[in-house]
């Protein structure tokens, strides 16, 4: 066995053949986890078991460095998939359970549910049918916890051709359905005195009168606002924006009462796919019917996300367009390029997570007291974006996450869109969030003690350049240097820190 330590703090133990692992051998990586298995001309090949410094562990089969073949990935928070693999993705028949409890059988395709399957939502209901990039579409049959059925066609996650809803008091919808919504009934005449088109909110009441004479009362409940989107209006009001850009026929609440844990968490919107935006409330904003038509943006354009501070949003709603570095926002003050972007090259920034536009280099926290229900809040906002497809380059994650994977369902190195041409975007929603100020948001919190970390880190690797440099004898000048350094850190990073956890 043959021990061999790389420049980036890697360590190999095992076979070498031409200086290159071949054969049978385990690779600890400096950044934590390790592999454990075969090797051939330094790519993993065959059976082997790889361990991430995340506590993510697959156990299986490799063909040049990725998952291929069959094999069990074992998520660090309890989830697992047990199936086949193509080119690191999943593809092919397998089992994904994931820690909520839901549960899928069936084919992949590209690491999505793709094709015939099987999906068991941990409150016990199901979905046995078609599926398109993640999607129900095709033919399905699925059945709610409360005994609902719906057997029929979907189109991307919605009933959408012909079905049939069954409910569990014994009424059914028959027709054609528009996304999720019974657009006709094949005929004037329902086939038994039962099949009567009811909402789920509704409640209907049959029975007869004491002359004999049949009746059916339907009761509409009171409509109730989320309290979430209650307190983001309210939010949004105490901004004092003059303009009225928010249309309310948009609002959407993305919190766990309004969209269920068990819905999706990515969804496919043009050519390409974003992550549910979970926590966060959007309200809707006023969008030039032409611009929308012309474009068709509803069908074509991908949804991305838009990292903002207050004054900026102002700017881009009054004026109607986003703002490039070198602007004048509406304060008199111009847009500057962010540490980490491009220097002296001017970009609009997405992404197709929030996870990453809500992050403190883009968005900052603005302090909220309600006077609906008395309590102080921590606030952010985001704007929900479409953009035209083909008109932004992608790029690596640029606030200094470092290995530390900012949204499990989008790559750090694929998470940031640029582009400079401000008319293939557009803003329809701005997302806001809420803390009491008792909480902390903690996957900011993980993200900028990362961003210091790596700081030092940086810093720490320039010193000991310099140390290099200093004669072995020079005590005096060594003795400056690292005085220098400490300083340097307790001033800047460390401080950040405390400040940052104590305010």
């Amino acid at each position: 066995m043959v021990v061999k330590k790389f420049p980036n703090g890697d360590r190999y133990e095992g076979d070498l053949e031409d200086e290159m692992k071949n054969g049978e051998g385990t690779l600890y990586y400096a950044h934590g986890g390790k592999y454990e298995g075969k090797w051939t001309d330094d790519l993993r090949n065959g059976y082997g078991v790889n361990t991430w410094a995340n506590g993510n562990r697959y156990e299986g089969n490799w063909k040049d460095n990725k998952k291929h073949g069959k094999g069990t990935l074992f998520y660090a928070n309890g989830g697992k998939y047990v199936g086949e693999w193509e080119d690191n993705m999943r593809s092919g028949q397998g089992e994904n359970t994931w820690a909520n409890g839901n549960r899928y059988e069936g084919s992949w395709a590209d690491n999505h549910r793709h094709g015939q399957g099987t999906f068991t939502y941990a409150d016990r209901g199901k979905y046995v049918g078609e599926w398109v990039n993640g999607m129900r579409h095709g033919h399905g049959i699925n059945t709610w916890l409360n005994g609902d059925r719906y057997d029929g066609l979907w189109r991307y996650n919605r009933k959408h051709g012909k079905g049939t809803f069954y409910h569990a008091d014994g009424t059914k919808e028959i027709g054609v359905w528009t996304k999720d919504k019974l657009d006709r009934q094949p005929n004037d005449t329902t086939e038994n005195e039962n099949e009567k088109a009811v909402s789920k909110n509704q409640i209907q009441i049959k029975g007869f009168w004491l002359n004999g004479q049949s009746f059916i009362i339907v009761l509409m409940p009171k409509s109730s606002e989320c309290p979430y989107l209650t307190l983001a209006r309210e939010f949004c009001i105490s901004l004092k924006w003059e303009k009225p850009f928010f249309d309310r026929n948009n609002d959407h609440c993305y919190c766990n009462h309004c969209y269920l844990k068990s819905w999706n968490d990515v969804i496919e919107t043009g050519e390409g796919k974003y992550v549910i935006p979970r926590g966060w409330v959007r309200l809707g904003l006023h969008i030039d019917p032409v611009f929308m038509k012309t474009h068709d943006i509803w069908n074509k354009w991908i949804v991305t996300f838009h990292g903002t501070t207050k004054i900026a949003a102002q700017s881009i709603l009054t004026h109607r367009q986003f703002c490039l570095p070198g602007d004048v926002l509406i304060d008199g003050t111009k847009l500057g390029i962010r540490a980490g972007h491009i220097p002296n090259q001017k970009f609009i920034y997405t992404s197709p997570t929030i996870a990453y536009s809500s992050s403190l280099a883009y968005s900052p926290i603005y302090d909220f007291h309600s006077t609906e229900n008395n309590t102080d809040y921590q606030t952010q906002i985001v704007l929900q974006c479409r953009q035209m497809p083909d008109s932004f380059k992608i790029g690596p994650e640029t606030i200094g996450a470092g290995n530390n994977q900012i949204c499990p369902h989008i790559p750090n190195s694929k998470i940031e869109y640029f582009t400079d041409r401000r008319a293939t975007l557009l803003a329809y929603g701005i997302l806001v969030s809420r803390h009491q100020v008792a909480e902390r948001n903690r996957d900011n919190v993980r993200i900028e003690f990362t961003r210091q970390l790596n700081k030092i880190k940086v810093r720490y690797d320039d010193f000991t350049t310099e140390l290099s440099k200093i004669r072995g004898n020079d005590i005096k000048q060594l003795s400056v240097k690292i005085e220098q350094f400490k300083q340097e850190i307790h001033q800047t990073t460390i401080i950040r820190m405390i400040n940052y956890f104590t305010t």
